[in-house]
């Protein structure tokens, strides 16, 4: 026995609903065609009649015309006086006595297969004589002939006395028969009751929506069964992480496929061309929906990709830009669906994107700020300047980066206070990223005593080795130099850069290097100088500096 998974009876039960929706909204909005110009439609509402008398009135039809005859011949079709509509059929190569007959099947087709608009025949008794056709000859269309190539239907201008009127051609009554024997379901039509016969909404007979239920379940039975070989095929063909992530597209592809059957199967109910045109809107329009939510859900599985990828794990803040970004293309996916799913069902989508586009525009001149720091957040994301976590100098702020959010970033200084900065005046800004030194520089100066200026070479030469025998030092950059002369004074500088990017080991290397220093100061029998200054005493007056504190002096002797 097979069972069905949970989420194919919940898509199952979204159709029976669609189906419903269908059946209401069908019945709610205006078919294209007028109503009137059908034989078996109900009767035009007061406002539909006053427009149509006012549209008459503009044109003058003449009673011999093509439009006229078409006209006269739907009103005896519709009143069953088939006798009367056989008038316009020239019976020449056939059996008068079939003319009620003919004129019956000839109705069915024409409803079937050239759906004809009374406005776009001719109001003149002459026919149209511009369109480059012999006169007293019109071709109204085509329609499927026996062998499957279409033959048309033409009307020709019958002379009589008194007067002339407008007849379907010998050639084409004679070929109803054969038309009417290819038409679809023609046994319903002939044993179903009159109630079912009827027209209902779009013209559509009412045993014909019924039955657009089950061939909606059997379409979708066929598009589980293509979905369902679909994935067996691709766990064959693909990873089993390739075949997850195509799993997700099983909906749309069920609906894309449903909506194939249902177009296959539309023919055999039989539709008149009005009722055909509106359900193959609405096939469109969920075929449509389908491929929206194929993409709706590749943005889904990119997202996914994306977060697996390196960068997404080294950013800490990718997560949430990823859930972002995601939804902001989901949403101008679900705006775009609606406007082109509204427009494929007929509606007019101007409007809405008229309104779409003020709302637009209003909303990013009073968010326009949001959306510089969001397309701040975005620009830091990609570039990744710093991550959280890292110390960084921007402007005179020296701090660690705590927090990257979607409006601004968090920075904690070293007097742990936290400083906010906007991220899009943050994407603009110079920013020194500390931590992310591939070495740590060693940099000092040391003043020597002037009484040690015969030892100064012994003294460059004992740093210079005592540098060199860090391990940790990068040989190719020790500088130890003899860079100034002061009035207190030898200054050398030392320079060095360290082949590690730990503080911890960096600080204690650098006390290990200022010990040596000192010790090889020492040992040359030298010393560090130590800025010094002489006051003079003149007539009992101290001379000092202005930034020191006078001394008490004591006169002796």
């Amino acid at each position: 026995m097979v069972t069905l998974p949970y989420s194919s009876v919940r898509f199952v039960c979204r159709l029976a609903v669609l189906f419903v929706a269908l059946a209401l909204v069908g019945a709610a909005r205006p078919a294209e065609a007028a109503p009137s110009a059908n034989e078996d439609a109900p009767a035009a509402s007061k406002d539909s009649k006053d427009s149509k008398d006012a549209k008459e009135e503009a044109v003058a039809v003449a009673p011999d015309s093509p439009r006229a005859a078409i006209a006269d011949f739907r009103k005896l079709t519709r009143a069953r006086d088939l006798a009367g509509a056989a008038r316009y059929l020239d019976l020449s190569q056939v059996d008068a006595a079939d003319g009620p007959t003919l004129a019956e099947h000839l109705r069915e087709v024409l409803n079937r297969h050239l759906w004809l608009d009374l406005d776009k025949l001719s109001p003149n008794s002459r026919g149209n004589t511009e369109d480059g056709k012999p006169a007293d000859r019109e071709e109204l269309g085509t329609v499927p002939g026996a062998s499957g190539k279409p033959e048309p239907v033409v009307l020709v201008r019958k002379s009589l006395r008194p007067g002339s009127h407008w007849v379907f051609s010998a050639s084409t009554v004679a070929s109803v028969e054969s038309w009417y024997s290819r038409l679809e379901n023609l046994w319903l039509m002939e044993h179903l009751p009159k109630q079912l016969l009827r027209m209902g909404p779009h013209l559509i007979r009412w045993w014909q929506w019924i039955a657009l239920l089950p061939l909606m379940l059997g379409a979708w039975g066929v598009g589980f069964g293509v979905s369902r070989m679909g994935r067996v095929a691709l766990h064959k063909l693909f990873s089993e992480s390739h075949a997850k992530m195509a799993h997700r597209l099983r909906g749309p592809l069920t609906l894309a496929c449903t909506v194939a059957a249902c177009y296959a199967g539309l023919p055999w109910l039989g539709l008149y061309q009005p009722g055909e045109a509106f359900l193959h809107r609405w096939l469109s329009a969920l075929f449509l929906m389908s491929v929206f939510w194929a993409l709706w859900n590749a943005v889904e599985l990119s997202r996914h990709s994306v977060s697996t990828s390196r960068w997404a794990r080294e950013s800490l803040s990718a997560h949430s830009l990823l859930s972002l970004g995601a939804r902001l293309a989901k949403f101008a996916l679900l705006a775009l669906a609606v406007i082109v799913v509204l427009a494929e069902l007929g509606y007019q989508a101007t409007t809405i994107i008229t309104g779409l586009g003020i709302g637009g525009v209003a909303l990013a001149l009073a968010a326009q700020k949001t959306v510089e720091n969001l397309f701040g957040t975005f620009s830091l994301a990609i570039d990744q300047p710093f991550r959280e976590g890292d110390t960084i100098q921007v402007d005179t702020i020296n701090g660690t980066v705590e927090a990257v959010g979607l409006r601004s970033t968090r920075i904690r200084t070293a007097d742990r206070t936290v400083i906010s900065i906007p991220n899009g005046k943050l994407a603009d800004m110079r920013i020194e990223t500390i931590n992310r030194q591939d070495r740590l520089r060693f940099y000092t100066v040391v003043g020597v005593a002037h009484s040690a200026s015969q030892k100064l070479t012994q003294i460059l030469a004992g740093v210079d080795a005592l540098v060199r025998a860090e391990p940790l030092v990068a040989k190719d950059t020790v500088s130890v130099r003899f860079i100034a002369l002061t009035d207190s004074a030898m200054n050398v500088e030392i320079g060095a850069m360290f082949d590690t990017t730990d503080g911890g080991k960096f600080v204690l290397a650098r006390e290990r290097i200022l010990l040596g220093v000192v010790r090889v100061i020492e040992e040359a029998g030298a010393s560090l100088a130590h800025p010094m200054r002489s006051v003079e005493l003149s007539s009992g007056t101290a001379v000092r500096a202005p930034e020191e504190r006078a001394p008490r002096l004591s006169r002796t002797g």
